[in-house]
């Protein structure tokens, strides 16, 4: 059986990240390795943050996005996505949702929060990234809308916006959410 991971777009393309938030220029070529290692179909989600405030927007939190505007623009983001996925489940193929953990938008697990943070922004210090654990937006839009075919998913965060990232573990979190083997298969 086929398995089929969703990226975050930012695994894919880091320069969609604010600016200074990238760990790598382009592809995250650790995660692209492991996931065609194992065979995978690798499908790219778009990126909530980008489409909405552009290459020049400022970091943000999680209160600072959520909005009326911006949840109507991850339902339309991920309206084709939940589609894509639905049909993908009914080939029948394995699916993985790869998100950003600490993301605003794409946190699986863990999302930058805090009811300070607004008005004009001011760089903070690494150490001061507010994480808590919970879903970003894009990803609690997308899992809402497949929420009868969630026990058929596989659902792992990439703590890349993390100060404690440790590049191994997130590797090896994300393994575990994959087959343990399906062979090479090239075609996709």
């Amino acid at each position: 059986m086929t398995t089929v991971c969703y990226l975050a777009h930012c695994l894919l393309n880091a320069n969609a990240k604010v600016d200074e938030g990238a760990r790598c220029a382009g592809v995250y070529s650790p995660v692209v390795e492991l996931l065609r290692r194992k065979g995978c179909t690798i499908r790219q989600m778009p990126c909530p943050e980008l489409a909405f405030g552009g290459l020049r927007r400022f970091w943000a939190v999680r209160e600072q996005y959520d909005t009326p505007a911006f949840r109507e623009h991850c339902k339309r983001l991920a309206a084709p996505v939940a589609a894509q996925i639905r049909a993908d489940l009914s080939r029948p193929a394995r699916v993985v949702i790869v998100g950003i953990d600490g993301s605003p938008s794409m946190g699986v697990e863990l999302t930058a929060s805090s009811n300070e943070w607004g008005g004009r922004p001011d760089k903070p210090r690494d150490e001061d990234y507010p994480v808590i654990p919970g879903a970003g937006i894009f990803t609690e839009t997308l899992l809402e809308m497949l929420e009868d075919d969630l026990p058929g998913l596989r659902i792992v965060g990439i703590g890349q916006d993390l100060l404690d990232y440790d590049e191994k573990e997130e590797l090896t979190k994300l393994e575990r959410a994959l087959p343990s083997s399906q062979g090479t298969n090239v075609a996709r």
